[in-house]
């Protein structure tokens, strides 16, 4: 194991070595590191965090920026890129801090001294599929239809030669149907019924639970959480897992940026593996893990990971939430540049 002042250089470099892409492509810095999947911009680096662990404990943070002159006040805008994220796999959508026309998708997880491999492993896979998720957004059809435009120039985009900057998941080597019983769906349902008010049952294929919005037993509004196992094409098999909240008026794209900004916060608990997105005007943080990227403890660590979300939310989602949201955005609740 490395010194406690190196161990962030260490996961830098264990996730560069799982990118699949030439050393020389990539430029390193302190606890980080800069690469140009598909010729978009993809940052990645660790934050040592000070809180309560028995371990030194890190966060792994990755973000890939890829549209540009997002204007918030165009409706055709904000609906072809709400529509596209559900077909993303794991990357959340952000603003960029200090241009916020400017959007991109982030990624962060926990890690602490003891689980440098398991994680930096993980965090490489997830770095290339939010490459891949990027790459598909940047040239949208009806995105780049509605005003918005990739972060580069299209000429420098290269998403049809992708495969060598972030190489397809490979097939698992054991089938999923006979490996659908290892995942330990019953002991996590266990797990979230441990917490207040949490009602989870166990199914073969997943997990179903609620979650009380507020801890009232006359409160009839739920926190809802699925995890199960479903097929979505190029990737195939893998674990889809979402959460949905309680609205009291039809989310926005929005509420969803915000939500995905508060989670990679330094303050957050969180894991932000997946993201907000808003479907048939509800907001839900959904995720895909290929089945390759399955196993006992990845199942467990996104379990509780939504188990801690949910009461995070509790916590948050009235101050971070607003209960309409303002028909004229520009300049209020999110800063949008105009168009030049």
């Amino acid at each position: 194991m490395a010194a406690r002042g190196s161990i962030g250089e260490e996961i830098i470099g264990r996730v560069a070595g799982g990118l699949g892409c030439n050393p020389n492509q990539i430029t390193f810095w302190r606890h980080g590191l800069t690469w140009y999947p598909g010729g978009l911009t993809q940052h990645i680096w660790t934050e040592e965090v000070s809180r309560e662990a028995p371990l030194p404990t890190w966060r792994v943070q990755v973000r890939t920026w890829c549209l540009k002159r997002v204007v918030a006040s165009s409706n055709e805008m904000i609906a072809a890129i709400g529509a596209e994220l559900p077909l993303n796999s794991i990357g959340a959508l952000i603003r960029k801090p200090g241009s916020p026309s400017r959007l991109g998708l982030g990624a962060s997880m926990w890690l602490s001294a003891d689980r440098v491999d398991w994680t930096s492993r993980l965090m490489a896979s997830v770095a290339r599929l939010q490459a891949t998720d990027a790459l598909r957004l940047a040239q949208a059809r009806p995105v780049v239809d509605s005003g918005a435009a990739p972060d580069v120039s299209n000429s420098q985009l290269a998403i049809d030669g992708m495969a060598a900057p972030v190489p397809h998941v490979p097939e698992p080597e054991v089938p999923v149907s006979g490996s659908i019983e290892a995942l330990p769906f019953l002991e996590m349902a266990d797990v979230m019924r441990a917490h207040d008010g949490v009602r989870a049952i166990a199914t073969h294929g997943g997990i179903t639970a609620s979650v009380p919005w507020v801890l009232d037993a006359e409160s009839e509004d739920f926190i809802l959480l699925e995890m199960r196992v479903a097929t979505r094409e190029p990737l195939g098999a893998g674990l889809w897992i979402s959460m949905s909240l309680p609205m009291w008026t039809p989310a926005h794209l929005m509420h969803a940026l915000t939500l995905n900004e508060a989670e990679l916060a330094t303050s957050s608990p969180t894991d932000l593996v997946g993201g907000w997105l808003v479907r048939n005007q509800t907001l839900m943080h959904e995720s895909f893990i290929p089945w390759a990227l399955c196993s006992g403890p990845l199942v467990r660590h996104l379990a509780e990971s939504a188990a801690r979300r949910a009461n995070w939310l509790r916590q948050i989602g009235p101050s971070v939430l607003p209960g309409e949201w303002p028909e004229e955005i520009r300049g209020r609740v999110l800063p949008f540049r105009r168009m030049p």
